[in-house]
């Protein structure tokens, strides 16, 4: 009984830990989309945006998403707007 016991706390401590070493390993991915909502406004001037990141669509995601730095902050951009392609 005490062998089954602590064979039981040994494959659940084994478990867990190989379960953090595997989430470790993993890129940061978030599992969800990034862009809830997208830009609206009139087209933001090239030279204001710092840094472009365009995100494929995939698991944690449906639709492509584009994601644009400027120095106030984060924004993201509807990849199907003409001035967005043209950035791209």
């Amino acid at each position: 009984m005490k062998f089954t016991a602590a064979a039981f706390v040994f494959l659940t401590c084994m478990t867990l830990l190989s379960t953090e070493v595997i989430a470790a390993r993993l890129p940061n991915q978030n599992l969800r989309c990034n862009c809830v909502k997208t830009y609206l406004g009139k087209p933001i001037n090239p030279k204001l945006i710092q840094k472009v990141q365009l995100i494929p669509a995939g698991p944690h995601c449906r639709k492509d998403e584009i994601i644009a730095t400027l120095k106030n902050g984060q924004t993201c951009l509807n990849p199907n707007d003409e001035w967005v392609k043209k950035i791209i």
